[in-house]
């Protein structure tokens, strides 16, 4: 059985070779779009790690088979060589860790009660995975508006979760702009796939679980001080006083 530690090493080296692949001279991904794409892709794997690791999140092994999976585009599309077979047999050995109970004996089985919404989750994640989108979709290069709307997916994520309200609208307000940037900055016809994917972020940046992830249904209560004849009698005896709310040491 594969164990955690070594199910999450062998991810950091598929996408530390994929890196290295993504950005080699012959790649097809030119320019900043490998830059782009690579960045991106080992943002997530660090995501992946620290939340499996330090949070035991379920979501992180879900999001570390799909970085395993999307490792087989370059290795489809890249020449063979050392790089490309350290590459592939790191990500089959992620793969089979992650799929099977390498990762899942650190993971929670059962969300805990004060985690966040699932949607709320998926908007995080999703905003990280804006730098892969574009650059995936724009094998010929990327350009400066591109790094600003990769840069700006980045930081509404980094923000939103911090459970800020400004944060929450300030992704609402920003997604929209989103949609209208990439049709502007990818080339058609990655400019659909990149416009339904921030239309889909906007949609759960709009639902009750993003709102609820930040501003809770509940506020925090006060203290209310009670007369002592009315506190119970064990709570009393536990605070040393009696039952006229004086300390039973004093005079």
């Amino acid at each position: 059985m594969l164990t955690p530690i070594l199910t999450t090493f062998a991810l950091l080296v598929a996408s530390l070779s994929a890196a290295v692949i993504l950005t080699s001279e012959d790649a097809v991904w030119i320019d900043g779009a490998s830059v782009m794409l690579a960045s991106g892709h080992l943002l997530l794997t660090a995501v992946v790690i620290v939340g499996s690791l330090v949070g035991a999140a379920r979501w992180s092994v879900g999001l570390g088979a799909g970085l395993a999976g999307v490792i087989a585009v370059p290795a489809v599309v890249h020449p063979i060589g050392p790089v490309w077979i350290v590459m592939v047999g790191t990500a089959g050995l992620a793969l089979a860790g992650l799929l099977g109970t390498g990762l899942r004996a650190v993971v929670r089985q059962r969300p805990p009660t004060d985690s966040p919404p699932k949607k709320a989750v998926a908007l995080t994640l999703g905003l990280l995975a804006g730098p892969v989108l574009i650059g995936a979709l724009q094998p010929d290069g990327v350009d400066l508006l591109d790094w600003i709307l990769a840069g700006g997916t980045v930081a509404l994520a980094v923000w939103y979760s911090r459970a800020k309200p400004a944060a929450l609208w300030a992704t609402r307000l920003g997604l929209p702009v989103a949609v209208v940037a990439t049709v502007l900055a990818v080339p058609f016809p990655g400019s659909v796939a990149a416009a339904i994917g921030f239309v889909a972020l906007t949609w759960l940046a709009w639902s009750t679980d993003a709102r609820i992830a930040v501003i809770p249904l509940a506020s925090p209560g006060r203290a209310v001080p009670i007369p002592a004849e009315l506190a119970p009698g064990e709570i009393l005896d536990a605070a040393g006083l009696d039952s006229r709310g004086r300390r039973k040491d004093d005079p």
